[in-house]
């Protein structure tokens, strides 16, 4: 199992050696007693950092994290002198170590300083905290933290005021929650759209519009459920409205493509659009230009078959598509969209952790996990220019005016386009003069304007019908 993902922010605990006096807090008898146990347990540890050099051979403890002999009781656990100053230089820098191999490097005396990562996983996984962590004397940068913890116990009692800049970001270092990569897969899992009914019986022989048509309605439902999808993606959230809509924007039918791959994937010759709608290639083909798209996602889906995709690999595929269309979002360099870039980052790092974790629990052998992880992240190359071909198909069809779009499909279509680079922006002018010239739609098509959507507005409405 790999490091402690952090993905939530959440107010750090000050580290005090006396209780910070504040006007909302006030000690019960209960508190008390609490109070005095958690000091007797501190003297204790204190007590115990001395048995080794004070005792003999009988007293001797070992390292938890690399076996040497222990030095003392250190942040939680048995520990020696390397291992200790190694936590704390961690907890208290930066600890964005990266494994040259695979999160699972063998640390003991003799490889301890091989790889920083694994070590920082070992020591998290053995029970080494920051709870444990002694006051120390005259350190700067703990009596600064200290001071920023006060300030932002009393932003919270003086009211909802949220701290912004640097000061953010340091409470932010200071004891960020944690998702392991099992329990990161859970919640993405948990996040799962239900499935979508085209609820509607499609008339045969199929013809052009009657296919595109429940296509554009089936893909309009998914989208509400997209953007709920992504917002109970952990972390997606906390990022800047404009990387979430963004993101959104530039990767919504990717995301609707891997869906279909998924459905279809035990039904060869097939595409499985929703459970009452299926179409086979012949079936398909009365859409002008769309057959070979159809056989760009069934020979994806054919490869996605051979690799017996698992569904812990599937919803972390799904979310990195999310998460990795980056490639649209905007260059500015504000703070706050540093900030944001940087917790994407994070965030991406994060569900790659978790799909290594899910390769490495089916037992496979080292160079075997090596060689599916890059066959299945090829597997988004492959999305991503079937995506970029059902666009171009779209677009085309909006252009002829040969289907009618509804509200946010429409909208996320011309969000998509604005953002490629494949396609100019028109001036106003030019878009006047184009709706003069195409015909207009039959009333009730939502193909009208709308207005621009952003994921709270079109993930907090209600579900479709």
């Amino acid at each position: 199992m790999g490091p402690p993902i952090p993905l939530h922010r959440s107010q750090a605990r000050p580290q005090h050696s006396q209780p910070i006096q504040s006007p909302w807090v006030e000690l019960t008898p209960r508190d008390s007693v609490l109070t005095a146990s958690k000091s007797g347990r501190r003297r204790s540890q204190e007590s115990e950092e001395g048995v080794v050099s004070l005792g003999g051979k009988a007293d001797l403890h070992y390292c938890a994290v690399c076996h040497d002999y222990a030095s003392g009781y250190h942040y939680g656990v048995w520990s020696c002198e390397g291992c200790k100053a190694f936590f704390k230089r961690s907890i208290q820098g930066h600890n964005d170590y990266i494994c040259p191999a695979t999160n699972q490097c063998t640390i003991d005396k003799n490889r301890r300083k091989s790889c920083q990562a694994c070590r920082l996983r070992k020591c998290c996984e053995v029970g080494m905290t920051k709870c444990g962590m002694r006051k120390e004397h005259g350190n700067y940068r703990n009596s600064k933290t200290r001071r920023l913890t006060r300030l932002s116990s009393q932003s919270r009692a003086n009211g909802p005021k949220p701290l912004t800049g640097p000061v953010e970001g340091l409470l932010n270092e200071l004891q960020p929650p944690a998702l392991t990569p099992e329990q990161l897969i859970e919640r993405i899992m948990e996040a799962e759209p239900p499935e979508i009914y085209l609820m509607k019986d499609m008339r045969r022989p199929l013809t052009e519009a009657n296919v595109m048509m429940s296509l554009t309605n089936l893909a309009d439902k998914e989208l509400v459920h997209m953007i709920s999808w992504a917002k109970k993606i952990p972390g997606f959230v906390e990022l800047s409205l404009l990387d979430q809509v963004h993101l959104l924007e530039c990767c919504w039918l990717e995301v609707l493509m891997i869906g279909l791959m998924w459905r279809s994937v035990d039904h060869p010759g097939k595409l499985i659009f929703s459970p009452d709608l299926s179409l086979s290639r012949e079936e398909g083909s009365c859409v002008q230009g769309f057959l070979e798209i159809f056989d760009m996602l069934i020979a994806a889906t054919s490869r996605v078959r051979e690799l017996k995709l698992q569904r812990e690999e599937y919803v972390c595929l799904k979310a990195m598509i999310l998460l990795n269309s980056n490639m649209c979002l905007s260059s500015s360099e504000g703070s706050e969209e540093l900030q944001s870039r940087s917790k994407l980052l994070r965030l991406l790092d994060a569900v790659t952790d978790a799909l290594v974790w899910a390769i490495a629990k089916t037992g496979l052998t080292f160079r075997q996990q090596y060689t599916r992880l890059a066959h299945l992240l090829m597997l988004l190359s492959h999305i991503r220019h079937v995506s970029n071909k059902g666009m171009d198909h779209l677009h085309c069809m909006k252009m002829k005016n040969m289907v009618p779009l509804y509200d946010l499909l429409l909208e996320m279509l011309d969000a998509h386009i604005m953002h490629s680079s494949r396609l100019p922006r028109r001036t106003p002018q030019e878009e006047s003069a184009e709706q003069k010239e195409v015909p207009a739609l039959p009333p009730g098509s939502g193909s009208g304007p709308s207005n621009t959507w952003t994921p709270s507005s079109a993930g907090g409405g209600a579900e479709p019908q």
